[in-house]
């Protein structure tokens, strides 16, 4: 599993695509998966949506889109050839179009509906891939990745009046090398007034705290053009500070809410439950609703999930050195923590601890950093190898008011945390060997806390 797609609401129900090999834990040529939920936790698995049949896309159904259209599931995707894997030069990328009924599909006759034809020049017919579809005052859109002439990433915009004519609008925006190479999995929204773009960059340079794996993803904040097809860039930002999280997509549901979900893993490094045979690769994040304020996204996890809540426990101390609490355990779970350093410099959590393996989750506030760190996780991550390591990562996070809060969602091998209301979020996998469950607070002097636990319990 890889790149969510179709993350759309239709017919009352959330619906979600992935990038999908079905025969292996290895990247082979691409399906898409397909759930479906209620609620967005608990998901129900369809039939195989899309399946690499056509010439046009025998060797993979590449990321895509979807909307609700008339009654209509429309499915937007990348149809990808390459009929010699030892020379790119002979690849091809199109975008193709199936319509269904939220279970089966129909991939078009006309297929592919945007291919070379349509292009500007210079524009890669080897990486032209990733439509984000949606609809605007009767007409459709979509925003494509592509690699530029230069080498650099950018993104077209088509528009369409019947889904099956498209011509090209314009360049939305070019890399012109200032953000990584290739530009993948763009998303284009309007949020609370603003315009807001959503790119997967790859091979991006690090740049202090920022950029440390080694593709990304960041969102701009601007105005898009329907005219002319160009985005006005104002800020651009990086949407998580963790060591997976990658292709980011969003919907808008019934409620209003502007809905994001990730591929929570990385490129370029070996999956530990590949490795050692367990017969799966990949996982999503939690599903969480944005917000702009000032232009600075905020993420704040679905309100659903508390639904699943059970076994609260609650504890306000003040400690200094280390804090444990029998009650204050589990490998599926809720924390709400509040921080309020009296003279520590350096405080934080232990989750998945055991006799060996730990992660561990701190703050600097000398620094005003906040620190991950999977070293002793448990099964080793190797780097890939343009990245220092794949076992630190760190976020610059002024405290609020005197505090630092933290909300965290661990579910076995899955760790997120959203820090300070969810202005900044770090989204880990960890692959303890050990069923370790303790949980431990430290620090090198006097802190007050305010801890909150739930267990989480989703079930069948």
């Amino acid at each position: 599993m890889n790149d969510p797609n179709g993350f759309s609401f239709f017919n009352q129900e959330y619906h979600l695509f992935f990038q999908y090999h079905p025969y292996s834990s290895k990247w082979g040529p691409i399906h898409w998966g397909h759930l479906k939920s209620k609620d967005l936790v608990k998901w129900e698995v369809l039939p195989i949506a899309l399946a690499p049949d056509q010439p046009y896309d025998i060797d993979g159904c590449f990321s895509g889109s979807a909307i609700e259209d008339g009654g209509r599931h429309v499915l937007m995707y990348t149809g990808h050839t390459n009929p010699k894997p030892d020379d790119p030069s002979l690849i091809r990328q199109t975008v193709c179009i199936a319509i269904g009924d939220g279970v089966t599909y129909k991939k078009l006759d006309s297929n592919p509906v945007i291919s070379a034809a349509h292009l500007p020049e210079g524009a890669s017919v080897q990486d032209f891939r990733d439509p984000k579809l949606w609809k605007k005052g009767g007409r459709y859109y979509a925003v494509v990745g592509n690699r530029a002439s230069d080498g650099s990433g950018q993104i077209l915009a088509f528009h369409s009046d019947n889904l099956v004519d498209w011509r090209y609008l314009g360049t939305v925006l070019r890399s012109n090398h200032t953000l990584g190479k290739m530009w993948e999995c763009p998303d284009l929204f309007e949020l609370d007034g603003k315009d807001v773009l959503l790119l997967s960059t790859q091979f991006m340079e690090r740049n202090g705290d920022f950029h440390q794996n080694i593709h990304s993803a960041v969102y701009l904040t601007g105005s898009f053009d329907y005219e002319t097809g160009r985005f006005e860039q104002r800020t651009v930002d990086q949407i998580d500070f963790g060591f997976d999280f990658y292709a980011p997509q969003t919907l808008i549901d019934d409620k209003g809410r502007r809905i994001l979900i990730a591929w929570m893993q990385m490129w370029d490094r070996p999956i530990p439950t590949d490795v050692h045979g367990h017969g799966w690769a990949g996982m999503m994040t939690l599903p969480r609703v944005l917000r702009l304020e000032r232009d600075e996204l905020y993420q704040e996890p679905i309100q659903e999930i508390e639904h699943y809540r059970r076994h609260h426990v609650h504890r306000h101390v003040i400690f200094s050195e280390r804090y444990t609490d029998l009650m204050i355990s589990g490998d599926q779970i809720e924390l709400q923590v509040a921080f309020k350093p009296l003279d520590a410099s350096r405080f934080g959590i232990k989750v998945r601890k055991s006799g060996r393996e730990e992660t561990v989750m701190y703050y600097e506030t000398a620094e005003e950093r906040f620190y991950l760190d999977r070293t002793r996780s448990g099964h080793p991550i190797q780097a890939s190898p343009t990245e220092a390591d794949a076992v630190k990562r760190t976020v610059p996070v002024p405290l609020k008011n005197g505090e630092l809060s933290l909300r965290i969602f661990l579910d076995r091998s899955s760790l997120e945390i959203f820090i300070n209301g969810g202005r900044r979020v770090m989204s880990s996998t960890i692959y303890p060997i050990i069923d370790g469950r303790a949980i431990e607070f430290f620090a090198d002097g006097k802190v007050e806390m305010s801890v909150d636990k739930w267990d989480l319990v989703v079930g069948d």
